[in-house]
């Protein structure tokens, strides 16, 4: 039996690393097809050979693949580039010196966004696409640093021209991956709830919008050439930084072929300045939109943040009433009513045996009764009994039946909500019928208590003088804070003369 196990694990073992190296080699040629369509692409869309191209793909899918399956990839890479490179149409050291240089950019930087970024996703914030940036800039360069030196010490260009050739390729390379390597980060993860905020009628909207507008950028005969960035801000205010980069490959593809064809604005007389003019704007557009996706996302976390410590704070405000409105009950109410009765009997005894002392006793068994009640009071502000044990409903039914003042109730909850949605409600209806009572001379409230699937709204309507002032520490302003606290909303309309209407939507989903 033991040499049957081992035999099986054996075979099993044996059986998991055949199918890891398949992945693996599947894997390898994927990225390398991939690779390899980008470039053909690219060529594609040169004006004069490789020496200007606009932007270049491969090098975005290639830090890509290796930032998100790993640097064992990279064999994988070296066949794209062998295939995609000509090796007739240069010197068989420049060539090999591309291939060399285009790999190194690579890998450098792939490890440098694994370093910098530490795990942090790249487009979820300014400081990470910055770190990102700055990966993609110093990988690049190495890319056109060997390949310029490569092609000068093959005499493929002369010395006067290294220059525009390494600022071309250097350009066009970051171009390829300030394009590829977000819009992969961005697609390759599960997007966060918090970045989609539109439909997908919304998002084919936006998709065209870039396109008509960057269409319109390029074919109109005044120039237009940034009209395109409002679809942009749109994209990324509404969908992220997946609506972003999809809408930056929108906008960059018709950008190049459009240039690539000598239309718009970026076809010049230069080649040069074409291709420097085209890859500046590609640059500034795929930037601008992936920092503004970032803030919008940083901004989300931040107001999430803030809404869960405020939703915190009020349930821990409810559960702190309740417990000391438990801990009056429990302790000093019952400690007083036992003094109570003790201070009952004590007075009866001194009625047979020291009449003298009976008046002082009853009296402080009086002030012990009206502690007491007081302490009752007292809990009932804090959290009344009726709230908790029978709901929202039933809570407003005993206010009105004990007001002075007529109250007219519709709509109220028929089931039990959330007791932090309920405490707030409450509080907030005894501080409007409070007000109405005590200052706003009323002869009539309404209250209406609706609920939907998302949200109770409270209305307290009065008939009275109006004038009601929200003033710094006043009831109304600890009522909007407590209503905001999780994130609901509170309005006050209170014209001279015409009454006063409280407004309190609180959200059903924020605690």
């Amino acid at each position: 039996m033991p040499v049957e196990l081992t035999w099986g694990t054996r075979r099993s073992a044996q059986r998991t690393s055949a199918r890891s190296h398949i992945v693996h080699a599947v894997s390898m040629l994927a990225l390398a097809v991939a690779y390899y369509a980008a470039a053909r692409l690219g060529y594609a869309l040169d004006f004069a050979g490789p020496v200007a191209a606009i932007v270049w793909l491969p090098v975005g899918v290639g830090i890509s693949g290796l930032y998100l399956g790993g640097l064992w990839l990279w064999p994988g890479l070296v066949l794209g580039d062998l295939l995609a490179n000509d090796y007739g149409a240069l010197p068989f050291g420049s060539a090999l010196g591309q291939t060399t240089g285009n790999l190194l950019e690579m890998v450098a930087a792939a490890l440098l966004m694994r370093a910098l970024l530490d795990g942090e996703p790249a487009l979820a914030s300014v400081r990470g696409v910055a770190r990102m940036l700055l990966a993609l800039v110093a990988g690049t360069l190495v890319s056109a640093t060997v390949g310029t030196a490569s092609l000068w010490l093959g005499r493929v260009v002369e010395g006067d021209q290294a220059g525009e050739v390494w600022r071309t390729w250097w350009l066009g390379d970051l171009s390829g991956a300030l394009v590829v390597v977000p819009l992969a980060l961005a697609w390759a993860r599960p997007a966060s709830p918090d970045g989609w905020r539109g439909g997908r009628l919304e998002a084919v909207a936006v998709l065209l919008a870039t396109a008509g507008l960057t269409e319109l950028a390029f074919t109109a005969d005044v120039p237009l050439t940034y009209v395109v960035f409002p679809a942009l801000i749109w994209a990324a205010i509404r969908f992220g930084a997946r609506g972003a980069t999809l809408a930056v490959a929108v906008a960059v593809a018709l950008t190049v072929y459009d240039t690539a064809h000598y239309d718009g604005p970026f076809s010049l007389d230069s080649i040069t300045t074409s291709v420097l003019t085209t890859q500046l704007y590609i640059a500034v557009s795929a930037l601008s939109a992936i920092c503004l996706a970032a803030v919008v996302s940083e901004r989300d976390r931040f107001v999430s943040r803030l809404e869960a410590a405020r939703i915190r704070a009020a349930e821990a405000d409810v559960a702190a009433r309740r417990r000391l409105q438990r801990d009056l009950h429990d302790g000093a109410q019952q400690r007083l009513s036992a003094l109570a009765v003790m201070l009952g009997l004590d007075a009866a005894e001194a009625e047979r045996q020291a009449p003298a002392l009976a008046p002082r006793l009853e009296a402080a068994s009086e002030q012990v009764h009206e502690a007491i009640e007081e302490l009752r009071q007292l809990a009932r502000g804090l959290f009344p009994v009726v709230l908790t044990d029978f709901g929202l409903a039933a809570a407003m039914r005993d206010v009105a039946g004990r007001s002075p003042v007529p109250i007219t109730l519709a709509d109220l909850p028929a089931v039990r909500l959330d007791r932090t949605t309920e405490a707030t409600a409450y509080f907030v209806f005894l501080e409007a019928v409070t007000n109405a009572q005590k200052h706003a001379l009323a002869s009539s409230i309404a209250v209406h208590a609706e609920v939907n699937r998302r949200e109770l709204r409270v209305r307290v309507a009065d008939d009275g003088i109006g004038e009601a002032v929200e003033s710094r520490g006043s009831g109304l302003e600890g009522l909007r804070d407590r209503v905001e606290a999780i994130g609901g909303t509170f309005h006050i309309d209170s014209p001279p003369g015409g009454g006063t209407r409280v407004t309190a939507r609180i959200p059903l989903s924020a605690a």
